[in-house]
Protein backbone atom coordinates (compact mmCIF):
# COMPACT_ATOMS: atom_id res chain seq x y z
CA UNK A 1 0.00 0.00 0.00
CA UNK A 2 3.23 2.28 0.56
CA UNK A 3 4.42 1.45 -2.73
CA UNK A 4 1.09 2.34 -4.32
CA UNK A 5 0.59 5.79 -2.53
CA UNK A 6 4.43 6.62 -3.73
CA UNK A 7 3.63 5.81 -6.93
CA UNK A 8 -0.01 7.70 -7.03
CA UNK A 9 2.57 11.15 -6.80
CA UNK A 10 5.29 10.24 -8.74
CA UNK A 11 3.93 8.54 -11.70
CA UNK A 12 1.51 11.90 -12.68
CA UNK A 13 3.92 14.09 -11.17
CA UNK A 14 7.55 12.93 -10.91
CA UNK A 15 7.69 14.43 -7.54
CA UNK A 16 9.85 12.05 -5.17
CA UNK A 17 7.19 12.77 -2.10
CA UNK A 18 9.14 12.05 1.13
CA UNK A 19 7.13 13.38 3.14
CA UNK A 20 4.69 11.03 2.57
CA UNK A 21 6.98 9.44 5.23
CA UNK A 22 5.87 11.93 7.74
CA UNK A 23 2.18 11.66 7.07
CA UNK A 24 2.68 7.57 7.84
CA UNK A 25 4.66 8.42 11.04
CA UNK A 26 2.11 10.60 12.17
CA UNK A 27 -1.06 9.06 11.20
CA UNK A 28 -1.13 6.62 14.60
CA UNK A 29 -0.16 8.70 17.13
CA UNK A 30 -3.42 10.80 15.85
CA UNK A 31 -5.10 7.58 16.15
CA UNK A 32 -3.63 6.81 19.60
CA UNK A 33 -4.33 10.52 21.24
CA UNK A 34 -7.94 9.93 20.53
CA UNK A 35 -8.06 6.68 22.08
CA UNK A 36 -6.25 8.19 25.06
CA UNK A 37 -8.97 10.72 25.10
CA UNK A 38 -11.41 8.15 25.22
CA UNK A 39 -13.11 8.14 21.81
CA UNK A 40 -14.51 4.81 20.22
CA UNK A 41 -11.83 3.08 17.77
CA UNK A 42 -13.86 3.99 15.12
CA UNK A 43 -13.73 7.53 15.69
CA UNK A 44 -10.52 7.57 16.66
CA UNK A 45 -9.45 5.76 13.39
CA UNK A 46 -11.98 8.54 11.42
CA UNK A 47 -9.84 11.24 12.63
CA UNK A 48 -6.33 10.03 12.32
CA UNK A 49 -7.37 9.08 8.21
CA UNK A 50 -8.99 12.51 7.80
CA UNK A 51 -5.97 14.37 9.15
CA UNK A 52 -3.33 12.18 6.93
CA UNK A 53 -5.08 13.16 3.80
CA UNK A 54 -4.81 17.22 5.22
CA UNK A 55 -1.63 17.05 5.85
CA UNK A 56 -0.68 15.40 2.02
CA UNK A 57 -3.50 18.15 0.46
CA UNK A 58 -1.42 20.69 2.38
CA UNK A 59 2.48 19.32 1.22
CA UNK A 60 1.03 19.80 -2.14
CA UNK A 61 -0.81 23.00 -2.29
CA UNK A 62 1.96 24.92 0.23
CA UNK A 63 4.59 23.47 -0.68
CA UNK A 64 5.09 21.49 -4.32
CA UNK A 65 1.85 23.45 -6.13
CA UNK A 66 3.99 26.59 -5.31
CA UNK A 67 7.09 25.22 -6.71
CA UNK A 68 5.54 23.89 -9.77
CA UNK A 69 4.66 27.49 -10.49
CA UNK A 70 8.07 28.54 -9.90
CA UNK A 71 9.39 26.12 -12.45
CA UNK A 72 11.31 24.41 -9.43
CA UNK A 73 13.42 21.39 -10.85
CA UNK A 74 12.70 17.75 -9.38
CA UNK A 75 15.52 18.32 -7.06
CA UNK A 76 14.24 21.24 -5.23
CA UNK A 77 10.69 19.33 -4.87
CA UNK A 78 13.08 16.24 -3.12
CA UNK A 79 14.80 18.61 -0.63
CA UNK A 80 11.34 20.91 0.22
CA UNK A 81 10.07 17.44 0.63
CA UNK A 82 12.75 15.65 2.89
CA UNK A 83 12.46 19.19 4.84
CA UNK A 84 8.76 18.68 5.81
CA UNK A 85 9.68 14.91 6.62
CA UNK A 86 12.19 16.65 9.20
CA UNK A 87 9.53 18.87 10.70
CA UNK A 88 6.72 16.32 11.02
CA UNK A 89 9.22 13.87 12.78
CA UNK A 90 10.95 16.23 15.12
CA UNK A 91 7.12 17.25 15.92
CA UNK A 92 6.19 13.91 16.85
CA UNK A 93 9.21 13.49 18.73
CA UNK A 94 8.30 17.04 20.83
CA UNK A 95 4.44 16.24 21.24
CA UNK A 96 4.54 12.42 22.15
CA UNK A 97 8.28 11.61 22.38
CA UNK A 98 10.54 8.83 20.91
CA UNK A 99 9.30 5.76 22.65
CA UNK A 100 7.28 3.03 21.05
CA UNK A 101 3.93 2.88 21.02
CA UNK A 102 0.90 0.10 20.68
CA UNK A 103 -2.71 1.04 19.22
CA UNK A 104 -3.93 -2.18 20.19
CA UNK A 105 -3.98 -3.74 24.32
CA UNK A 106 -3.84 -7.06 25.60
CA UNK A 107 -2.73 -10.46 23.66
CA UNK A 108 -4.15 -10.59 20.33
CA UNK A 109 -6.31 -13.95 18.88
CA UNK A 110 -4.39 -16.20 16.56
CA UNK A 111 -5.84 -18.69 13.57
CA UNK A 112 -3.70 -21.83 12.16
CA UNK A 113 -4.88 -22.70 8.79
CA UNK A 114 -2.94 -25.58 7.78
CA UNK A 115 0.16 -25.25 10.06
CA UNK A 116 0.10 -21.57 9.59
CA UNK A 117 -0.08 -19.15 12.72
CA UNK A 118 -1.74 -15.68 11.75
CA UNK A 119 -2.84 -13.23 14.56
CA UNK A 120 -6.28 -11.51 14.16
CA UNK A 121 -4.75 -8.31 13.22
CA UNK A 122 -2.31 -10.08 10.23
CA UNK A 123 -5.97 -11.33 8.63
CA UNK A 124 -7.51 -8.06 9.32
CA UNK A 125 -4.61 -5.95 8.23
CA UNK A 126 -4.87 -8.36 4.58
CA UNK A 127 -8.66 -8.39 4.05
CA UNK A 128 -8.11 -4.24 4.67
CA UNK A 129 -5.20 -4.02 2.28
CA UNK A 130 -7.24 -5.49 -0.37
CA UNK A 131 -10.59 -3.99 0.36
CA UNK A 132 -8.45 -0.72 -0.40
CA UNK A 133 -6.12 -1.82 -3.29
CA UNK A 134 -9.47 -2.78 -5.36
CA UNK A 135 -11.30 -0.15 -4.50
CA UNK A 136 -8.48 1.76 -6.22
CA UNK A 137 -8.54 0.21 -8.86
CA UNK A 138 -12.26 -0.02 -9.54
CA UNK A 139 -11.69 3.87 -9.27
CA UNK A 140 -8.65 4.38 -11.41
CA UNK A 141 -10.56 1.61 -14.11
CA UNK A 142 -14.22 2.50 -14.55
CA UNK A 143 -14.80 6.36 -13.49
CA UNK A 144 -14.13 9.20 -15.53
CA UNK A 145 -11.94 10.92 -12.85
CA UNK A 146 -9.96 7.95 -12.64
CA UNK A 147 -9.81 8.06 -16.59
CA UNK A 148 -8.97 11.76 -15.97
CA UNK A 149 -6.03 10.56 -13.48
CA UNK A 150 -4.43 7.76 -15.86
CA UNK A 151 -4.74 10.24 -18.47
CA UNK A 152 -2.11 12.66 -15.71
CA UNK A 153 -0.15 9.93 -15.05
CA UNK A 154 0.41 9.41 -19.04
CA UNK A 155 0.37 12.91 -20.81
CA UNK A 156 -0.12 16.06 -18.51
CA UNK A 157 1.00 18.11 -20.90
CA UNK A 158 -1.50 17.01 -23.59
CA UNK A 159 -4.54 17.18 -21.21
CA UNK A 160 -3.68 20.54 -20.11
CA UNK A 161 -4.16 21.50 -23.90
CA UNK A 162 -7.68 19.29 -23.62
CA UNK A 163 -8.92 22.14 -20.80
CA UNK A 164 -8.77 19.77 -18.05
CA UNK A 165 -7.72 21.35 -14.41
CA UNK A 166 -4.14 19.15 -13.79
CA UNK A 167 -4.47 21.25 -10.61
CA UNK A 168 -7.18 19.37 -9.16
CA UNK A 169 -6.17 15.96 -10.26
CA UNK A 170 -2.39 16.71 -8.39
CA UNK A 171 -4.68 17.44 -5.18
CA UNK A 172 -6.83 13.82 -5.88
CA UNK A 173 -3.34 12.35 -6.20
CA UNK A 174 -2.17 13.34 -3.20
CA UNK A 175 -5.12 13.01 -1.17
CA UNK A 176 -5.37 9.27 -2.19
CA UNK A 177 -1.78 8.99 -1.37
CA UNK A 178 -2.24 10.18 2.11
CA UNK A 179 -5.55 7.68 2.65
CA UNK A 180 -3.35 5.01 1.61
CA UNK A 181 -0.11 5.77 3.53
CA UNK A 182 -2.74 6.33 6.55
CA UNK A 183 -4.35 3.11 6.24
CA UNK A 184 -0.88 1.40 5.77
CA UNK A 185 0.42 2.95 8.84
CA UNK A 186 -2.69 1.95 11.31
CA UNK A 187 -2.82 -1.50 9.89
CA UNK A 188 0.91 -1.77 10.26
CA UNK A 189 0.69 -0.17 14.11
CA UNK A 190 -2.11 -2.46 15.42
CA UNK A 191 0.06 -5.44 14.58
CA UNK A 192 3.47 -4.11 15.84
CA UNK A 193 3.02 -0.85 17.07
CA UNK A 194 5.05 2.56 15.96
CA UNK A 195 7.79 5.12 16.61
CA UNK A 196 8.37 8.44 14.86
CA UNK A 197 11.15 7.02 12.85
CA UNK A 198 8.73 4.56 11.35
CA UNK A 199 8.03 6.88 8.15
CA UNK A 200 10.95 6.86 6.55
CA UNK A 201 12.08 3.03 6.66
CA UNK A 202 8.16 2.37 5.18
CA UNK A 203 8.54 4.42 2.38
CA UNK A 204 12.25 3.71 1.56
CA UNK A 205 10.70 0.29 1.16
CA UNK A 206 8.10 1.73 -0.87
CA UNK A 207 10.74 3.05 -3.21
CA UNK A 208 12.36 0.34 -4.07
CA UNK A 209 8.59 -1.83 -4.48
CA UNK A 210 8.16 0.56 -6.69
CA UNK A 211 11.11 0.47 -8.88
CA UNK A 212 10.91 -3.27 -8.41
CA UNK A 213 7.65 -3.38 -10.33
CA UNK A 214 7.74 -0.91 -12.38
CA UNK A 215 7.94 3.12 -11.59
CA UNK A 216 5.59 3.32 -15.11
CA UNK A 217 2.61 1.47 -13.89
CA UNK A 218 0.30 1.95 -10.91
CA UNK A 219 -0.15 -1.89 -10.74
CA UNK A 220 3.56 -2.39 -10.67
CA UNK A 221 3.97 -0.92 -7.33
CA UNK A 222 1.54 -3.54 -5.99
CA UNK A 223 3.50 -6.24 -7.44
CA UNK A 224 6.63 -4.54 -6.04
CA UNK A 225 5.55 -4.52 -2.66
CA UNK A 226 4.59 -8.30 -2.98
CA UNK A 227 7.51 -9.53 -3.91
CA UNK A 228 9.45 -7.99 -1.45
CA UNK A 229 7.82 -9.28 1.37
CA UNK A 230 7.98 -12.44 0.02
CA UNK A 231 11.97 -12.06 -0.27
CA UNK A 232 12.08 -10.16 3.30
CA UNK A 233 9.82 -13.02 4.95
CA UNK A 234 12.13 -15.99 3.28
CA UNK A 235 15.09 -13.91 4.32
CA UNK A 236 13.88 -13.54 8.08
CA UNK A 237 12.92 -17.45 7.97
CA UNK A 238 16.70 -18.95 6.15
CA UNK A 239 18.73 -16.66 7.79
CA UNK A 240 18.41 -13.42 10.19
CA UNK A 241 15.94 -10.75 9.92
CA UNK A 242 19.30 -8.54 10.25
CA UNK A 243 19.78 -9.58 6.70
CA UNK A 244 16.55 -8.63 5.62
CA UNK A 245 17.32 -4.67 4.69
CA UNK A 246 20.81 -6.08 2.90
CA UNK A 247 18.60 -8.34 0.57
CA UNK A 248 15.90 -5.96 -0.11
CA UNK A 249 18.47 -2.73 -1.12
CA UNK A 250 20.54 -6.08 -2.98
CA UNK A 251 17.30 -7.15 -4.69
CA UNK A 252 16.97 -2.99 -5.95
CA UNK A 253 20.73 -2.69 -6.88
CA UNK A 254 19.84 -5.83 -9.30
CA UNK A 255 16.74 -4.90 -10.82
CA UNK A 256 18.61 -0.95 -11.35
CA UNK A 257 21.42 -2.78 -13.15
CA UNK A 258 19.33 -5.41 -15.10
CA UNK A 259 16.35 -4.06 -15.34
CA UNK A 260 15.82 -0.31 -14.53
CA UNK A 261 12.36 -0.32 -16.07
CA UNK A 262 11.06 -2.62 -13.13
CA UNK A 263 9.13 -5.68 -13.90
CA UNK A 264 6.21 -4.28 -15.55
CA UNK A 265 7.75 -1.31 -17.58
CA UNK A 266 9.08 -0.92 -20.68
CA UNK A 267 12.10 0.90 -22.52
CA UNK A 268 11.35 4.27 -23.63
CA UNK A 269 13.03 6.15 -26.17
CA UNK A 270 15.25 8.59 -25.46
CA UNK A 271 13.29 11.86 -26.67
CA UNK A 272 10.47 10.56 -24.71
CA UNK A 273 11.89 10.24 -21.36
CA UNK A 274 13.45 13.52 -21.75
Amino acid sequence: MMALAFTVVYLPTRIFYIALGGVYAIVPFLAWTGLQWGWAWYVAVAFALVIGVMLSLGCELLNHAWLEEKNASSGTHLVSSLGIYIIVVQAIAIIWGNETKVLRQGVDGVFNLAGVTLTQAQVGGAAIALLTIGSFYLWLQSTKLGLEFRALADNKNELALRGFSIQKLRLVAFGIAGLLSSIAALLVSWDVGFDPQGGLAALLLAVVASIIGGSQSFFGAVLGGILLGILRSQVVWFLSAQWSEAASFAILALFLVLRPQGLLGQKLRLESES
